[in-house]
Parts: C-alpha cells; sequence; structure tokens
C-alpha cells in the first residue's frame, strides 16, 4: 500500500435530463450520485456539463458538444482522465449503438475513459462481461425511446382523429383555444402557452382579426378576382399588412395560405415526421390522419376547392394536357353525338343541326390525393335557355378520355355561369348519369330542349 494513500483522479462530469425521463434522473440527482462516487474513489470533478431538456436520440447537444470540443480534444484542457455519466442512457439514447460506442472510443482515444457512475470501475479481470452489459444497456436505451415515441404518436393520432390538436403553432389567422375537461371554450392561449392539465384539450378558432381577414382577401383576390400569388404578395405589402411571423409577402407564402386545409376547418396530422430524430420528411398521404370540419372555418369548401383547382392548372404541364385532353374530347363527343342521331332516321342536316345546337359541356376530372374528385363547368349565356346542360368529365391520367356524365340545370350554374362539384357533394348524387341512362337522357333533352 503506498504511504500516500490513494492517488488522486481528475474527471470532468456530464449531465443530461429530459422532459420524458422521470424525476429520478434530474440534474441535481445525478450531480449528487457522481460527487459520492468521486468522493468514495478518491476522483476530483474539476469540471461539468449539462443538458437540461435534450434528447438523447441526437450527439448535437450543447453540454456534450462542449464536453468533446473544450475537454477531450482540447489540448490545453486541465489534464483529467475520466469522464463521470450518471448511467448508459445519460451518455444518450442513441437508435444506432454504435453511434454511443464511437463517442465512448474518441474518449479513450485521447486518454479518457468512460465511467458510469450507477455501475463504478469496470473489474479488469473480465472486461468482456462489462461490454456486454454495455451493449445491452445502450440497446434498452434506445428501445426505451422508440417505445416512448410509439406510445406518443399514438396519443397524438387519437387526439388528432377527435379533431384536437396534438401540439405545434396555430397558423396564419388562426388562434389555439384552450377548452376544459369538458370541452367548454376557457381561452385563447398566447404564444408558447400549454395547457396544464392531461385532460384538458386544444383546438383551432378564426382570430377573427386583421390576420384573419387577410386569408379571406387571398382567397377572394386569388378565386375571384383571379390574381396571381406575385399580385396578390404585391397588394398586400402595398397596403404594409404583415405577412406570418412578421416582414414581407412572397409568392411561396401566399400558395402555402391557399393550399392550408385548416382554413376550411380540417385538422390534419401526420403530414410531415421526424420521430426519433431521423430527419423531417413528408409521409404518403394514406399516413394522413384527418378529421374533417374539425372546428369554425375561414373560407368555406367550395372557394377552398376552387382555390385548389386554379392551383393545379397554374402547372404548364397540366394547364398543356388538359388543353390537349379537352380538345381531343370534344372532337370525341361530336362524332359519338352524330353517331348517335344519324342511327335515329335523321338527315344528315338534322343531325349537324342538333349536333351543333345540343347543351354539352366539359370538364376536366380534378383529382388529388386526400380529396374527393371534383369539377367546374361553365356554360356560355347563349345555353341559359336550355333547361339542363349535359357535362361531361374529361381524365388527363387514363386511357379513356371521358368518364362520366352529369345532367346539370341551368338554373344551378348562377350568375356566373359555372357550377363546382365533387364526389362528396349531395349535388354530384343528383347529377350524375349512369351509362345505361345516358341516350335516354340525351333524347328527352332533345325533344325538350333542342328546338
Amino acid at each position: 500500500m503506498s504511504l500516500l494513500g490513494p492517488q488522486q483522479r481528475n474527471a470532468v462530469a456530464y449531465y443530461r435530463h429530459s422532459a420524458e425521463d422521470k424525476q429520478e434522473n434530474s440534474v441535481p440527482i445525478q450531480r449528487e450520485h457522481s460527487q459520492k462516487f468521486a468522493r468514495e474513489y478518491h476522483v476530483e470533478i474539476i469540471h461539468e456539463e449539462a443538458d437540461e431538456g435534450r434528447t438523447g436520440l441526437l450527439a448535437d447537444r450543447p453540454g456534450f458538444r462542449q464536453l468533446f470540443e473544450n475537454w477531450v480534444l482540447n489540448a490545453a484542457a486541465p489534464p483529467f482522465d475520466l469522464v463521470l455519466v450518471y448511467d448508459v442512457s445519460r451518455w444518450g439514447r442513441f437508435q444506432d449503438q454504435d453511434e454511443a460506442a464511437y463517442y465512448e472510443f474518441i474518449c479513450r482515444q485521447h486518454g479518457k475513459e468512460v465511467i458510469y457512475v450507477n455501475r463504478g470501475f469496470p473489474p479488469k479481470e473480465n472486461p468482456l462481461i462489462m461490454h456486454l452489459q454495455t451493449s445491452i444497456e445502450r440497446y434498452m436505451a434506445a428501445e426505451y425511446s422508440r417505445q416512448l415515441s410509439d406510445k406518443v404518436y399514438c396519443g397524438c393520432v387519437k387526439v388528432s382523429q377527435a379533431g384536437y390538436s396534438a401540439g405545434g403553432m396555430a397558423c396564419y389567422g388562426m388562434g389555439r383555444l384552450l377548452l376544459d375537461v369538458n370541452k367548454r371554450p376557457v381561452r385563447i392561449l398566447r404564444k408558447g402557452e400549454h395547457k396544464s392539465i392531461d385532460n384538458e384539450r386544444v383546438t383551432f378558432v378564426p382570430l377573427d382579426d386583421a390576420t384573419t381577414q387577410s386569408v379571406k382577401n387571398i382567397f377572394y383576390l386569388f378565386v375571384v378576382e383571379g390574381k396571381n400569388e406575385y399580385e396578390i404578395a404585391a397588394i398586400l405589402n402595398g397596403k404594409k399588412v404583415l405577412a406570418p411571423n412578421g416582414g414581407k409577402w412572397h409568392e411561396q407564402k401566399i400558395l402555402h395560405i391557399l393550399r392550408n386545409e385548416t382554413y376550411i376547418g380540417n385538422r390534419i396530422y401526420n403530414k410531415t415526421s421526424n420521430r426519433l430524430k431521423k430527419g423531417k420528411h413528408d409521409n404518403p398521404s394514406s399516413e394522413w390522419v384527418v378529421c374533417k370540419n374539425a372546428f369554425p372555418a375561414i373560407v368555406d369548401a367550395v372557394t377552398f376547392l376552387r382555390a385548389q383547382e386554379r392551383i393545379f392548372w397554374m402547372r404548364r404541364s397540366q394547364w398543356k394536357r388538359g388543353i390537349y385532353m379537352l380538345s381531343r374530347a370534344r372532337t370525341l363527343l361530336k362524332r359519338e353525338l352524330r353517331d348517335f342521331f344519324s342511327r335515329e332516321s335523321m338527315s344528315e342536316q338534322e343531325v349537324e343541326t342538333i349536333t351543333r345546337r345540343f347543351p354539352v359541356v366539359l370538364s376536366v376530372a380534378l383529382r388529388r390525393e386526400q380529396y374527393p374528385t371534383s369539377w367546374c363547368f361553365t356554360i356560355p349565356e347563349s345555353m341559359k335557355k336550355y333547361s339542363n346542360v349535359v357535362g361531361v368529365s374529361v381524365v388527363l391520367d387514363t386511357q379513356e378520355v371521358m368518364d362520366r356524365c352529369f345532367v346539370i340545370p341551368t338554373r344551378d350554374f348562377g350568375v356566373g355561369g359555372f357550377k363546382f362539384f365533387s364526389e362528396n357533394d349531395v349535388d354530384y348524387q343528383k347529377y350524375y348519369l349512369i351509362k345505361d341512362k345516358v341516350e335516354t337522357a340525351i333524347w328527352s333533352m332533345v325533344s325538350r330542349s333542342v328546338n
């Protein structure tokens, strides 16, 4: 035994605690255990680094980063040979266990040994057992995060399916409304505020302020006045209307608002994902959690769908293909009508006259993920003298040019001469014409409408 007593060793301690961890893993408790360990083994802690409220899934934590930059890798740092960590999970809950081993290896390369306080110094006579235990604990630390992520995700899905917010900020023009345990309104939450009781809920509502009016104005300018996104941005900037998060408007901010289903009262969750910090990515629409009419809307569904249709056609490739398919459909439709009337013992002149004057209009079927197929039919002033018109659906993405027929009363076109509806609307069921009844409907319209 040395006459001078046990040799003093220097250490840097690292502590970490995140929101999902239990209280017994708090930084003060970790510090207390580390100091007790240091006294027992004659270790002097010369410096401490801590990450409070930081996930262990990533190495990019301020305290963890400084531990390496300022101490482990810094040749000018005061001498030390130990890094004290309470347990394997405090080092990190890395989903790749090799990543945890990698950072330990860096320490060892620079003469620093990572010691897990809850286990003490590893026995030198049988290091294999200690390595095996560490590997198992790394896996358990990672698995804890995976299971917790699954539980949180399932909870968020359940809340979102009921139409409530599962976290995050309200979009421009909307506010977060706190609901009590009986789902009664309490108050609008300010930025940074959160519900304090698990059974409370948060939903979205229009703020009914200048931002809400700006959303309405954007849709009106785009859908009714036909302004494009650049023109709308210039108008708002000219009136000194602040964009979301301040600053000026630009075309992408305008389009973001025009595409946002929150404004028609729909709650959509899981459009994007960053579970276990693996990088944010867009999820396929089949994985979205959608609750329609979950809260009050700022704009009506028809206006919103008309905006989506216009955005769809602003893409040049779609516009060119749409023009081509409409032209092709008109040619085919005219040929089919001529053949149909010719079979009814009409003269060539009668066939030509009826075909030319028959009230038929075309619309490209707008098909998009998570939305019902929709159509927007328009009629010229000259067709308003008929009681009904035949609407023919033109499709872009199939070999069949035309897929459905509708009989639409001209009174439903309104003053503007257009009629917008989707598969989910009551009007769809009223207008839709099954194939077996197409010829009967045409003859009925010829006898009543075509003079």
